[in-house]
């Protein structure tokens, strides 16, 4: 992806998820989501426009909900406190 269009899609996503939600994401949440983006701007050939924003939501809540919920997270921190 060239460098305006990878730009073009952090902006796209920033726009939909928000500060609050992106800053407060656990390290495993963050990388998660950043590989489901990934493969999400893949599966529409990189043209951010077709992107949508119910599509980037999508993504979120499945890394946020169902791959590593925020209950996981903080078993995962308590565990690793011992």
């Amino acid at each position: 992806m060239k460098k305006e269009e990878h730009l073009k899609y952090c902006k796209k996503v920033a726009e939909v998820l928000g500060y609050d939600r992106l800053h407060n994401l656990d390290k495993l949440q963050s990388q998660s989501l950043n590989n489901q983006l990934n493969d999400l701007i893949e599966a529409h050939d990189y043209v951010v426009e077709t992107v949508t924003d119910d599509e980037i939501i999508g993504r979120y809540k499945l890394v946020t909900e169902h791959i590593y919920p925020n209950e996981f997270v903080e078993m995962r921190n308590m565990i690793n406190k011992k």
